[in-house]
């Protein structure tokens, strides 16, 4: 049954019929809550977070529904059966207008009880699963447009939000960070000679070496087709950099067998430091950027500074 997944609470001022709906009923719901009057209803309501709210109407210290418009007002969603004579034509109207829409007539028919609160059940689920669904599919949409489709690593567009945060956040703590810019040497002669499938498998296998070796709280990112970039914050120690861009270096150059044959690739680096060499987001990248390709002017598989150029 649907109703087994979900809290009921259950509210009567009279033991007896509190303790025969117990009976009836405690088996067949994820949790039987109980209360004699509407303020402990209401007390328990928020202690527990019912799914689903089983109230008669006349009860002393707060009525049944004066209980359900406090909780109506704070969650107009929540389900809420009211027990009733139908011949109440005043209250049934004002249970309407609080917004109650599941009644069940007094004397309460257990068959016909046990069918009104599967059907409220049914409908939670439903909610529940689309309410997943759309969760899903937003969270789909995210990553689309956050992380790159093929190393799952963020794109450039993440790396654009997180560069921006990390700078404030550094200016604000008066910290420091280093910026790497890492592209692979000679990547496009290898998607001419192996094809595209072998150039997007050397992209994942060198991403996935480069995240073997840096933190966690590294944020490492592709923002081109061969083109990575890595944010080290709270590092103000120049031999641990340089020992982080060897080690990028030497992960990035190991070969791939691919199609039966050993692909081998490299790496260049270029180094930039905030705010030693600029304290603006487009000019470190551009300087970041620029290092890389001295690198490559001067042969190849190697790592720069900035500063030193």
């Amino acid at each position: 049954m649907a109703i087994e997944k979900f809290k009921l609470l259950y509210i009567d001022d009279h033991p007896q019929t509190r303790e025969w709906m117990k009976m009836m009923l405690e088996d067949d719901v994820s949790e039987f809550l109980v209360a004699s009057n509407g303020q402990e209803g209401l007390d328990i309501y928020d202690m527990y977070e019912p799914d689903i709210i089983l109230s008669d109407i006349d009860m002393p210290i707060m009525d049944g529904l004066s209980m359900a418009k406090k909780i109506k007002e704070k969650d107009k969603e929540k389900p809420i059966l009211i027990m009733s004579a139908f011949d109440e034509k005043d209250i049934l109207v004002k249970a309407i207008d609080i917004g109650i829409d599941y009644f069940i007539a007094k004397p309460v028919d257990m068959d016909k009880l046990m069918e009104k609160l599967e059907h409220i059940a049914k409908d939670l689920q439903n909610k529940i699963d689309s309410d997943k669904l759309k969760k899903k599919e937003l969270q789909t949409l995210f990553d689309l447009a956050h992380y790159d489709t093929l190393t799952n690593i963020p794109n450039r567009f993440l790396f654009d939000i997180r560069l921006e945060e990390v700078i404030s956040k550094t200016k604000r703590k008066n910290t420091v960070f280093s910026l790497f810019f890492i592209d692979l040497d000679n990547f496009k002669n290898i998607n001419d000679t192996y094809g595209h499938v072998a150039g997007d498998k050397i992209l994942c296998f060198v991403s996935e070496n480069i995240q073997s070796v840096i933190r966690k709280e590294d944020f490492f990112a592709r923002i081109g087709g061969d083109e990575f970039v890595l944010i080290i914050e709270d590092i103000d120690d120049e031999k641990y950099i340089s020992k982080l861009a060897k080690k990028i270096l030497k992960v990035s150059s190991k070969s791939l067998e691919c199609q039966g044959k050993n692909i081998n690739v490299t790496a260049s680096v270029g180094i930039a430091r905030f705010p030693k060499d600029s304290d603006l987001k487009k000019e470190l990248l551009h300087l970041s950027d620029t290092a890389m390709y001295m690198v490559k002017k001067a042969g190849k598989s190697s790592y720069v500074y900035v500063s030193d150029l």
